[in-house]
């Protein structure tokens, strides 16, 4: 074996060995530091997202109006929230993000990448809503007989 063969040999076990050194440093180091925990996931959880406005819902099934303000459901209805991702190379805020805040008893289903969820909520509580690139569904059913009214909120607070 001449020292042209050798050399890449000795490249990759310099760099297994830097990389055996920086995990052990890290697990020796790390510290466990869970108490900051919370500090960083609620930093992660309010980056990034664009706010849900009336243009990103179209009807597509049942009697609803949509503002910017305020969502006017008539018994029941489904909205569509378009996909927004662009293409391969897509920069933009990776989710979508609001709080709906009914004024009446509402069921709110959200149908998102094949995944269906639901849930019961009233005058005084809010409902987040969260949207990937990808878009989805969202169906909301009056409780009671009539329409219902739910303000359609920035997101988080």
């Amino acid at each position: 074996m001449n020292k042209e063969n050798r050399t890449p040999i000795l490249v990759v076990i310099a760099c297994g060995v830097i990389a055996v050194l920086v995990l052990v440093f890290g697990v020796s180091c790390g510290g466990g530091n869970n108490n900051a925990a919370p500090d960083w996931q609620a930093g992660i959880s309010g980056a990034g997202g664009a706010r849900l406005t009336a243009a990103d819902f179209t009807v597509t099934d049942g009697s609803c109006t949509v503002s910017d303000a305020q969502l006017v459901v008539n018994g029941g209805c489904v909205l569509a929230v378009k996909d927004f991702g662009g293409g391969l190379f897509y920069f933009g805020p990776p989710t979508k993000r609001a709080r709906l805040a009914p004024q009446q008893p509402v069921t709110v289903t959200l149908f998102l990448q094949g995944t269906r969820a639901q849930q019961e909520s009233g005058p005084g509580k809010t409902v987040d809503l969260t949207f990937g690139t990808s878009g989805g569904e969202l169906g909301i059913t009056c409780r009671l007989i009539g329409a219902c009214a739910l303000q359609l909120l920035e997101p988080g607070g």
